[in-house]
């Protein structure tokens, strides 16, 4: 019997589900909307069919868009909200990736993948939350030391988040 190294639908569902609220939060924006609907339906494709890079590429249209309706104006708790999806599509859907590529399809994984959901949900708006807290109490001026400091701190964000 070989091993399918493909993740079952229901894994792939999981995944998808944060990129469904990025995609329904970006529709304050009709160029916004496209580009994350067609993040999402790359991201489906790369996630059913274990393709890291296909999902990445999603998340990066997906995030595209996120960018598109900041420079449109959106009110930044949307655009924290639809970026938390975004990060959380992301590292869930390379985590199906990676647990299909080692278990296969036929393996019960279900389980680890709702936790990881839930962790990388959490942490990802703890540190959005926290991040808009710091913009809405800031001046309007962002210093030097403040950008590098949300530089520092999204590259580490990134790096915890790397599967």
């Amino acid at each position: 019997m070989s091993v399918v190294r493909r993740p079952a639908r229901g894994s792939v569902w999981i995944a998808l589900a944060p990129a469904v609220v990025a995609v329904l939060g970006l529709s304050v924006n009709l160029g916004s909307f496209v580009v994350a609907a067609a993040g999402l339906a790359v991201v489906g494709f790369g996630t059913s069919r274990a393709s890291r890079s296909l999902v990445t590429v999603g998340s990066g249209l997906i995030f595209a868009g996120v960018l598109n309706a900041g420079a449109r104006g959106a009110p930044p708790a949307v655009l924290l909200l639809v970026t938390a999806a975004t990060i959380v599509t992301w590292t869930t859907a390379e985590h199906v990736v990676g647990l299909a590529e080692h278990l296969g399809r036929e393996a019960p994984v279900q389980r680890s993948i709702l936790v990881h959901l839930g962790g990388a949900t959490l942490t990802t708006l703890l540190a959005g939350g926290i991040g808009l807290g710091v913009f809405l109490t800031s001046t309007a001026t962002l210093t030097p030391g403040v950008l590098v400091f949300l530089l520092v701190g999204s590259g580490l964000l990134l790096y915890a988040l790397e599967p």
